[in-house]
């Protein structure tokens, strides 16, 4: 079963366009928060180290990936939440308190959800010929 998840999870990947790709990556990002967040309540240290890791992982990778020459104001505002969810990341590691994940999960859904809204549009503009 968990074979099976990885290849449709691979297959995902494989077939995402770009647009696809980052949704994907605020996917993984939020879920991670989440689990980190859930492990903060069940005091299990070693998982909230691992979802926080993939966490700040993502968003570095994000945060990499930013061209700030042409991405413009976008892209400098898209690096000060990159580094605002990196400093909460880390608040909420060494506070043991998963509500320093809270307004990072909020901010995060809000931008997944414009970057899903472009991803849709562009298959809806590829689908038409566009």
């Amino acid at each position: 079963m968990i074979q099976g998840v990885r290849q449709y999870a691979q297959t995902q990947v494989q077939t995402a366009s770009g647009v696809q790709l980052i949704v994907l990556l605020y996917d993984g990002m939020i879920q991670a928060m989440k689990l980190a967040q859930q492990s903060i309540r069940d005091n299990n240290s070693a998982d909230k180290a691992r979802f926080l890791d993939r966490a700040l992982r993502v968003v570095g990778e994000l945060s990499a990936v930013l061209d700030l020459d042409r991405g413009g104001v976008i892209a400098k505002d898209l690096q000060r939440i990159y580094e605002y969810v990196q400093y909460q990341l880390l608040q909420a590691n060494l506070a043991h308190d998963g509500r320093h994940l809270d307004a990072p999960i909020k901010s995060l859904s809000v931008i997944r959800e414009a970057w899903q809204e472009l991803a849709e549009r562009g298959v809806r503009h590829e689908a038409i010929g566009q």
